[in-house]
């Protein structure tokens, strides 16, 4: 069997059959990880389809499977992936990332606002982040966030500062923090990948669309939401996903009117 002529049917299928086809309904095993959804992001911004057979067979998955069953696992691989790619869109599908980093916060003084800061655990507060997502075993997309720098230090309003020293009782100590972050993907370069050691890395760059600091609080114990962040573009998007179920869709005595 050419499994690279079945990978290109079955791409384009997906793509010229609409997904509520009973065909598509009946397989239900359509789970799209994080670090997938990554990789989707990339190619679609690259304009070229992931090699799906490359993806799958590179896996320790489909190695350990006995010989009867790897043709099976490999078409309805295909299929998941296929399917994930042709839903995947970059204008509204966010890649969800959580980290932990430390953080730390200062108190005013007469001449300077009380500050916060956060860096990535053992690095220094120069270090640009990458956020990887495994393409084969030895090929990865590594994601870097545009202007993330730019939370890592920055002065406290008084309210802010309030709620912080309310939860964080030791200023100028460090604290391991959640740091929430839902990224746009913007940007990425297939024909110039970076050779680290054995590693093939390509490049993708993202924008903050969402934001959130949370911490276990000292007093309560439980995660506190210390500050977020919501990107101007994003803002009517994200204030329609905080709506009530019932108020993001017109009741159907006002489609009446």
């Amino acid at each position: 069997m050419n499994y690279r002529i079945l990978i290109f049917f079955i791409f384009i299928f997906i793509s010229a059959v609409p997904l509520v086809n009973k065909t598509w309904a009946a397989y239900d095993n359509t789970h799209i990880s994080i670090r997938e959804k990554g990789v989707f992001a990339f190619f679609k911004l690259a304009g070229t389809p992931p090699d799906f057979e490359h993806m799958i067979k590179d896996t320790q998955k489909y190695k350990s499977l006995p010989d009867a069953d790897k043709e099976e696992y490999f078409i309805n691989e295909s299929i998941r992936l296929g399917t994930g790619y042709g839903r995947f869109d970059l204008e509204k599908d966010l890649l969800h990332i959580e980290t932990i980093v430390s953080i730390r916060y200062t108190n005013p003084t007469e001449d300077k606002p009380a500050h916060f800061s956060f860096q990535f655990p053992n690095h220094n507060k120069d270090y640009i982040p990458t956020f990887s997502y495994p393409y084969a075993k030895k090929e990865w997309i590594s994601l870097i966030i545009n202007k993330l720098a730019l939370f890592s230090d920055f002065p406290l309003k008084e309210k802010d500062y309030e709620l912080i020293s309310k939860h964080l009782t030791s200023p100028d100590y460090s604290y391991d923090a959640m740091l929430t972050i839902d990224v746009k993907p913007a940007k990425a370069d297939y024909s110039s990948p970076i050779k680290i050691g054995n590693i093939k890395q390509w490049i993708m760059i993202g924008e903050i669309a969402y934001m959130k600091c949370e911490v276990e609080s000292e007093k309560t114990g439980t995660m506190q939401q210390l500050w977020y962040y919501v990107a101007p573009w994003y803002k009517e998007e994200y204030e329609r996903m905080m709506m009530p179920e019932d108020m993001k869709y017109p009741h159907p005595y006002d489609l009446k009117k």
